[in-house]
């Protein structure tokens, strides 16, 4: 079957977070712009109409007559299609025991957090890496302890091996966050890297989850690997993942975590007591896993074709701009240092004067972050084109003005 994921979607008043709630990015900052006609790419989620199979789950739930109260464990299909799935993609059986539902990746990463330190104490996150870890850490009352990783010529981050061993054997340091495949860098990890990561973070009982909600998204010939799958001693792994980003259903609030090891489980487990999954999240799930694998394999073409066309674009219209094509997740993470320009012209222009609102670098990197721009590209092509045709003719205006 065929997908057009060329079709332009209006998304405004469908209570979307990305196109209808501007007060919650007013929250965050005060001097972003927003209208009708801002081009948006800040937010990974996709604007593509959603697998068939799914959108027909959610009619035969909407179908029936009562809305009641639905748990993951009344549906034994639920977590048949979790395996199923890991089985055919990744060649990893997960056994239904294993599996705890969240209401989203972060919970699941939240948990872990709660479950395993205390107020105060630190957990390792290594930047570049999605914000929303520093900001459950926050809001945890965690210290936020970075590793920083190095490198990123040509998206060829590497972690500080030295450094990351010198940060968990700080006894004060309890949980490292891993981001697999590594967002916004888009960095798939090696099996070596997993195992090392692993290793070293249990000599020093540090607890190691890794949030793979982007394990289905990667480049044509790239292999994401599970850290269950990677690692063979689980006794201080934590897996988070789902069908958000895959399948782009964030708003059916509906994850999973996966935990073999029976005291680690037990101690995740106490105490936790997360939102059970309404039926149109159990029916989502079952569609994605079971039914949606072409229309998901269709994506990830056309994903990759995106990136290869958006990278040379790029080049072709803001030759001075460092990009290129991440191994996985739709996240591309721009290099504008070249241009000179100060974070806050940079945003100034590219927000502003473009009208194209994205992620700052420094939300992802506070260290080494404020030349660079997150860009999600799971959209039509044509708009990320768009964005970079205005940023571009902002630049040049402001090239040109007396602002200069």
């Amino acid at each position: 079957m065929t997908y057009d994921f060329d079709k332009a979607i209006d998304r405004h008043g469908t209570y979307s977070m990305k196109y209808d709630d501007d007060g919650y990015f007013h929250a965050m900052s005060s001097d972003i712009y927003l209208d009708k006609n801002t081009l948006r790419l800040m937010i990974a989620d996709t604007d593509f109409q959603c697998a068939p199979a799914i959108t027909k789950a959610m009619h035969r739930v909407a179908d029936f007559p009562t809305f009641g109260y639905t748990t993951a464990e009344a549906a034994p299909e639920y977590k048949d299609s979790i395996i199923s799935w890991y089985q055919r993609r990744f060649g990893y059986e997960i056994k239904p025991e294993w599996i705890i539902h969240a209401s989203g990746a972060l919970d699941g990463v939240g948990q872990t957090i709660k479950a395993f330190s205390n107020p105060g104490d630190g957990v390792i996150i290594c930047c570049p890496v999605y914000s929303n870890f520093t900001s459950t850490i926050h809001r945890l009352h965690r210290k936020v302890v970075n590793c920083q990783l190095v490198g990123g010529e040509n998206g060829n981050y590497r972690m500080n091996w030295e450094n990351f061993e010198k940060t968990c054997a700080d006894e004060k340091n309890k949980v490292y966050v891993l981001c697999s495949p590594e967002n916004p860098i888009g960095r798939v990890w090696t099996k070596d890297e997993l195992q090392k990561m692993a290793e070293i973070c249990r000599t020093h009982n540090v607890v190691l989850v890794s949030d793979e909600i982007h394990c289905d998204i990667v480049r044509k010939g790239v292999h994401h690997l599970p850290i269950l799958k990677a690692v063979e001693d689980h006794s201080n792994l934590i897996m988070v993942s789902g069908v958000n980003k895959s399948f782009n259903l964030m708003g059916l609030q509906c994850a999973y975590t996966v935990i073999p090891d029976d005291k680690l489980r037990e101690a995740y487990s106490k105490d936790y007591y997360p939102e059970p999954p309404t039926p149109f999240a159990i029916a989502g799930v079952i569609a994605a896993y079971n039914e949606s694998e072409d229309w998901l394999d269709s994506l990830n073409q056309y994903i990759d074709e995106a990136f290869v066309s958006v990278a040379a674009y790029f080049k072709k219209k803001l030759p001075k701009v460092k990009v290129y094509v991440p191994e996985g997740t739709y996240t591309m993470w721009v290099d504008f240092t070249e241009y000179g320009y100060s974070q806050n012209i940079l945003q100034y222009l590219v927000n502003h004067k473009a009208n194209v609102c994205v992620q700052g670098g420094t939300s992802h990197d506070p260290q080494n972050g404020d030349h660079f721009l997150r860009f999600a590209i799971a959209c039509p092509k044509a708009k990320i084109f768009e964005a970079i045709d205005r940023i571009a003719a902002a630049f040049d205006e402001y090239e040109k003005s007396e602002e200069r």
